[in-house]
């Protein structure tokens, strides 16, 4: 019957915390971030949607506003905001706290979230930490989204969908997101220990490029010392030497992509930016089109649901607009998800080869089957198809359904298959009806 749909809730999540090489020393922390994140999401999932309807509009007496938004998959509110946010309060990503520094040694973030019904994004770049400002820069993504389905503003202004650096900080404190109240603050609690001292190692690094008048890319060079040369700052070592693989290398962003009982999905992504990135550059995760996307129809409107998170090398990601690129190769294709990641990850890997930049990239994607609907039933989500291709040494990923007793987390690693191709890839179908 129509209450069976809101008792027992179909949904699915799915998350990366980045690609580029995970120390397996750091395994563990990884993989239980992920764990904590896909139960967050579901735990608000499984409440069901006029749950989050009531609780996503908790604060607008308008009832006129609240009518028309309840078509709305407001899910994303909760599910996509959670997810980041349990990333960037954790320090074992490159998300919010434990984010890697800019050349001058602070914290920047880029977050972008997207819902697939209504089109609706909102993103944030190079929101600075280093004076009194946001932990969690996706919250200020996801408000300036849900701003946009009340429609526009007094006198008729134009909600904005992208904000950065200082002026975006400030909208948020008009916004009563909370800020955190000095620098000491955002300092103690943002950067850790361990950013410090790769910070510490690449600027010098740096530094001596420079000094030398060297014209070799620094990132190449940190990438190279980080595969061959022993690091004197790995965390937990006694004997202050070690493999350098025992520290993390992650490229860039954190994401999620949600789906719900009727088929709303959504996704989200943010990013604490590349290793010694100048001040100021915004990166992959705010990207419109580059780090996530999400849709509930293809190109020519036909019902089709997908979303993606892309993650990496940041620049030739954004030139080719990665995740939007890979939905619509997704509709387009009956080779599945899995062809549709390949086929967009391989034109990146060839135009970074081509200008000699680094080819470290991961996509998720995930596609679900057209909901079930029968009389006097609400619409019921059957089945999933996700997908996750990489070009780099490993790739975080987890996902959690209604019908599994508990999230699969793994870092996938690369194989003699990427030695031959560049690129390896996971797939799985994942049915969302329990069995009996």
């Amino acid at each position: 019957m129509a209450g069976e749909a809101e008792q027992n809730p179909r949904f699915f999540v799915a998350v990366h915390v980045g690609a580029g090489y995970h120390a397996p020393s750091n395994e563990k922390s990884l993989r239980s971030a992920m764990k904590r994140a896909c139960l967050a999401a579901a735990s608000i999932l499984r409440k069901g949607l006029w749950w989050m309807c009531r609780c996503c509009f908790s604060g607008y007496s308008n009832t006129g506003d609240i009518n028309r938004m309840r078509w709305f998959s407001c899910h994303w509110n909760f599910s996509i905001c959670w997810n980041p946010v349990i990333f960037k309060d954790d320090p074992s990503t490159n998300a919010g706290r434990g984010s890697n520094l800019t050349e001058d040694g602070h914290v920047e973030c880029d977050a972008s979230v997207m819902d697939g019904d209504s089109g609706a994004f909102g993103s944030v770049g190079a929101v600075p930490a280093c004076r009194p400002g946001v932990r969690n820069a996706i919250q200020i993504a996801a408000l300036l989204a849900k701003e946009q389905m009340l429609g526009s503003s007094l006198l008729g202004r134009v909600p904005p969908i992208f904000l950065v650096g200082e002026g975006a900080r400030v909208w948020a404190k008009s916004k009563g997101i909370d800020l955190t109240a000095t620098i000491e603050e955002a300092d103690e609690w943002l950067v850790t220990e361990k950013a410090r001292q790769q910070w510490q190692k690449y600027r010098a690094m740096l530094d001596d490029a420079m000094a030398k008048k060297k014209n070799s890319s620094v990132e190449t060079a940190m990438l190279s010392e980080l595969k061959a040369q022993p690091s004197d700052s790995s965390k937990g070592n006694e004997g202050g030497q070690s493999s350098a693989l025992e520290d993390d290398y992650i490229m860039d962003t954190v994401g999620v992509i949600c789906v719900d009982t009727e088929g709303h999905i959504a996704s989200g992504a943010s990013s604490g930016g590349i290793a010694l990135k100048v001040s100021g550059r915004v990166g992959l995760a705010a990207m419109y089109g580059s780090g996530c996307w999400a849709s509930s129809k293809g190109p020519f409107g036909a019902p089709f649901i997908v979303g993606c998170c892309a993650t990496g090398a940041g620049e030739s990601l954004m030139r080719g607009f990665a995740a939007r690129e890979c939905c619509i190769s997704s509709s387009l294709s009956q080779a599945g998800p899995a062809s549709a990641c390949t086929k967009v990850l391989r034109s990146v890997v060839q135009n970074s080869s081509q200008h000699g930049t680094d080819k470290s990239a991961g996509i998720l994607l995930v596609q679900a089957d057209a909901p079930i609907t029968a009389p006097q039933n609400s619409p019921k989500l059957k089945a999933i198809e996700m997908a996750a291709s990489y070009s780099s040494m490993s790739f975080g990923i987890g996902y959690f359904g209604s019908s599994m007793e508990r999230p699969k987390v793994s870092i996938l690693r690369s194989s003699k298959l990427q030695g031959r191709t560049g690129i390896d890839h996971f797939e799985a179908r994942v049915p969302l009806e329990k069995s009996l």
